[in-house]
């Protein structure tokens, strides 16, 4: 059998066993993949209620903006984090409980190969609940560039608790032809004590992420609870920290501005990239009323 053969089998048993896990304790929970199918808003629908206009912006974590220090120990500072998104829904159900596991033993070898570890935060049983709003169109944005204004959603007035973030096979928008193919397209410096800096550059394919989140869907994002009553911003807050809690750049070339050494797809970089980007913990929804047109 070839090398390359063997590399490939290799990595798609890495898959297999540490895909179905999640990453452990720091990520917070597991991304669910294949929830139940989403109702849609007004029409149709159990749900009830006066339609209102909901605006959308992705921001990046404020306290990410300076850099921000890994479970491993690595201060990594962002020159640039690409996205290319897909459609968001918002449930009235509550978002998973995260209750502190052991990875089964058939799976630890994997976790080990990952150097990910054997406990593993896994959420309690999601259930969305009802659909109140979405945004449909995929889209593409920097965080590093301040606040993104994506297309205007929808919804119906009701208690909004949780959401779905998904990721887009291939980007539209204003970014579209850098991010090319890719779901997610980072750069930047890791840095740690003993050790060179690494400047690094990390892709991710719909596909990557389809691993452990079906379809890109990030099930079971926090939505900071709130009753809608009327027209305003869903805001995402983005956390990359969680992308890259448990990246081990020790195993990268130091590369350089010019070369960034590159997160390969099938190291455990790679594969720590891929699966930090469906960590549900990443994506925090929150709502502000459109003052406005409350007042009119």
């Amino acid at each position: 059998m070839s090398s390359s053969r063997v590399s490939k089998g290799r990595s798609s048993r890495l898959w297999r066993g540490a895909g179905s896990v999640a990453l452990g304790v720091a990520l917070g929970a597991a991304a669910l993949g294949g929830a139940a199918g989403v109702q849609a808003c007004g029409a149709g629908s159990e749900t009830s209620g006066r339609r209102v206009a909901l605006a959308t912006r992705l921001e990046l974590e404020p306290s990410a903006a300076s850099g921000f220090q890994t479970a491993a120990g690595w201060q990594v500072t962002l020159s640039k984090a690409l996205l290319a998104t897909g459609p968001f829904y918002y449930f009235d159900g509550a978002p998973p409980l995260v209750r502190l596991q052991r990875a089964p033993r058939a799976r630890r070898h994997a976790l080990l190969a990952l150097g990910l570890g054997t406990a593993h935060a896994h959420p309690g049983h999601y259930q969305p609940g009802n659909a109140l709003g979405q945004m449909l169109e995929p889209w593409s944005v920097d965080l590093l560039a301040g606040a993104s204004d994506l297309p205007v959603g929808e919804g119906v007035t009701g208690s909004y608790r949780s959401a779905r973030f998904s990721f887009a096979a291939s980007a539209t928008g204003p970014l579209a032809a850098e991010l090319g193919g890719h779901a997610a397209l980072v750069e930047g410096r890791a840095e740690k004590l003993g050790e060179p800096a690494r400047i690094f550059r990390a892709v991710a394919e719909l596909s990557d992420i389809e691993r452990s989140a079906a379809r890109g869907e990030v099930e079971g994002c926090e939505f900071s609870e709130l009753d809608v009553e009327a027209d305003g911003r869903v805001t995402v807050l983005v956390n990359p920290r969680i992308w890259f809690e448990l990246v081990d750049f020790s195993q990268l070339e130091p590369g350089s501005m010019e070369q960034p050494a590159e997160l390969s797809p099938s190291s455990q970089p790679g594969i720590a990239f891929a699966l930090g980007l469906a960590q549900l913990t990443a994506y925090k929804f929150s709502y502000a009323a459109d003052v406005s047109a409350s007042e009119e």
